[in-house]
């Protein structure tokens, strides 16, 4: 069980995040009581990234539980998915930024049992002169779930309760992530809860996508 979180917080050419500092504390938290080895980083530029999705894939391999969370600005363009580091320039490009698509294909590879991605970061296009970039698509194994904060099209909101912030997806991701129940079953959950807050209805919906075909708990053992 491996999972990598990052979370962008301070940018170089784009408004500064509050919550994506303490949602990584607090995944980072709960993931090592469910057993998972956990890597968090803070405010990684382009190549940074690149690197730690490298050094991250190349610690998967057959059988193994793998999730990779990303709290950050980030953006999708047909149907793709990127990441901004904090060194991207305004307005941010494919080539400025991490594909999400790309990094699946590679875990992917690696024969994974169990690939989660979670993203909490804006789902909006804000660039239309841009070309997307190259993406194949993805094998069918039947062994991924993708939980974006929100749906397509619409932005990801921040709670601000004095000192501390955090992201309307992590307040009720950690509620449920414990549950001894299938992954999608567990994030259903989380849907349902953030649909039910009335700071963000009519803004912010969680979406889930899955190929999942076996009854995979995050509180499996290894």
């Amino acid at each position: 069980k491996i999972a990598l979180l990052v979370g962008n917080n301070h940018y170089q050419h784009h408004p500064n995040l509050m919550a994506p500092v303490t949602d990584v504390f607090e995944l980072s938290r709960l993931l090592e009581q469910l057993g998972f080895q956990v890597v968090s980083l803070l405010d990684l530029n382009k190549a940074e990234m690149v690197t730690a999705v490298s050094r991250f894939l190349q610690l998967l391999g057959k059988g193994v539980y793998a999730i990779f969370y990303y709290a950050g600005h980030g953006y999708e363009h047909s149907g793709r998915n990127y990441m901004v580091p904090v060194d991207a320039p305004q307005p941010y490009a494919p080539e400025n930024c991490i594909s999400v698509q790309r990094i699946l294909q590679k875990m992917q590879q690696q024969q994974t049992a169990l690939n989660l991605i979670l993203l909490d970061t804006c789902r909006k296009w804000y660039n239309p002169e841009c070309a997307l970039s190259q993406v194949q698509p993805l094998e069918p194994w039947g062994n991924t779930v993708y939980g974006y904060a929100t749906s397509e099209d619409a932005e990801a909101y921040e709670l601000q309760d004095g000192e501390f912030s955090s992201g309307i997806f992590m307040k009720y991701l950690k509620k449920h992530i414990l549950q001894e129940k299938k992954v999608t079953h567990m994030l259903e959950d989380v849907l349902e809860d953030i649909g039910r807050d009335p700071l963000v209805t009519g803004k912010q919906v969680m979406e889930i996508k899955h190929t999942l075909k076996e009854a995979r708990s995050l509180t499996d053992p290894i």
